[in-house]
Parts: structure tokens; C-alpha cells; sequence
């Protein structure tokens, strides 16, 4: 047998990325999803859950959207069972990804630091 590149856990997250981000916006038409995107899906070696990076367009908005997407977890299940060919359908978890705000915060941490340098030049910045 040749090494893979990829293990079976990673093309089920990456199928399941794309099915959830497509069902979350057209299977829940009672909730106001349009503020939710998927940025991750890691899935356990044995399939059986999935836990779902997510992202919100404002940040407090994170509670609404990881508890409107708990309460129709069973609903996007059903869905993914018809998506996915595969014996099991993970159990799905869902979390906060707080990377975009770490990243912003890192990222005004840097220009703060740069306006107070008075040994940088323009061409540095």
C-alpha cells in the first residue's frame, strides 16, 4: 500500500464543510443564518463526531448562532445522511472560532507598535 495524503477522517470534514455551509443557509428557512459562515470541520478518526469551526460576521452574535445551530443539529444530520455516503453520520458539535478576532487584535497590537517606533522608516513599514 502507498502512503496517503489525505485520511479518510479529512475528505469526510472537508465534504462535510461544504454540504453544512450550503445546508445551514437553505435547510433552517425559520432562522436567520445569513450571519453564519463554517471556517473548519475536524472529524474523529471513527466518524463519529464532527466538531464545526464557525464564524459570525459580528462577534456578538456567536451565542445566538452556536445555539441556533445545536437546537437544528438533528435537522442538519438528516441532511448530511443523504449528502454523505458513508455507513455513519458524525455526530455535529459546534464551536466558536475566535481566529479572525485573535488575528485582528495581533494584527493592531502590530501598528500600534509600529507608530510608536521612532527608528522605523517609511520603507520599512
Amino acid at each position: 500500500m502507498g502512503h496517503r495524503d489525505f485520511k479518510r477522517s479529512d475528505r469526510v470534514a472537508a465534504h462535510l464543510r461544504r454540504t453544512l455551509a450550503t445546508a445551514i443557509h437553505q435547510n433552517l428557512p425559520d432562522e436567520d443564518t445569513s450571519f453564519i459562515t463554517i471556517s473548519d470541520v475536524e472529524v474523529t478518526r471513527d466518524l463519529s463526531v464532527a466538531t464545526v469551526y464557525i464564524n459570525t460576521l459580528d462577534p456578538s452574535q456567536e451565542k445566538l448562532a452556536i445555539q441556533t445551530l445545536s437546537l437544528n443539529a438533528k435537522q442538519l444530520r438528516k441532511v448530511m445522511a443523504q449528502e454523505l455516503n458513508t455507513r455513519k453520520v458524525p455526530e455535529l458539535r459546534f464551536k466558536y472560532d475566535a481566529s479572525l478576532e485573535y488575528g485582528r487584535k495581533l494584527e493592531h497590537l502590530i501598528q500600534k507598535a509600529r507608530a510608536t517606533d521612532p527608528n522605523l522608516t517609511e520603507e520599512d513599514s
